[in-house]
């Protein structure tokens, strides 16, 4: 090993965690929609043929935040929102979330998230597709 390689090998780490945490944008605010009610059974599963994951973090770092409410609804195969598809579930100790349900078949197509921790500001968002898929990956960035 060189002298000029040594310190490029220190300094990488460094500039790897630089680069991500400029990244870590929070996510945008987007409205609730007219099909809002509130979210009261907790459940994993809502129906079958989509698998949507994603992490709850929290800007400028890119902090993985456990234990974040995950509410979410959305309009089924048929294009109507229904009670079932309805529920709210937990992050895991790295931030993470995981449910099935099915597709949302509406122009465009998209799921309605609310995200809550105490200590952090509430976030209204959706995740909004252009094709059906059958995983949705979704990372939610909160503001600190």
């Amino acid at each position: 090993m060189t002298n000029m390689t040594l310190p490029l090998i220190l300094l990488l780490p460094s500039v790897l965690s630089q680069a991500l945490a400029s990244d870590c944008v929070p996510t945008a605010h987007r409205t609730t929609g007219t099909h809002y009610e509130p979210v009261t059974e907790q459940q994993i599963n809502v129906g079958k043929g989509v698998m949507v994951s994603g992490r709850v973090l929290v800007a400028p770092d890119c902090t993985p935040v456990v234990n974040a409410k995950v509410a979410h609804w959305q309009a089924g195969e048929d294009g109507r929102y229904r009670d079932s598809l309805r529920a709210y579930l937990y992050t895991d100790d790295n931030g993470q979330f995981r449910f099935e349900t099915e597709w949302p078949a509406l122009e465009p197509p998209h799921i309605h998230f609310i995200v809550s921790k105490y200590n952090l500001p509430t976030l209204e968002t959706q995740w909004i597709g252009n094709h059906r898929v059958n995983k949705i990956i979704f990372d939610i960035i909160l503001e600190k």
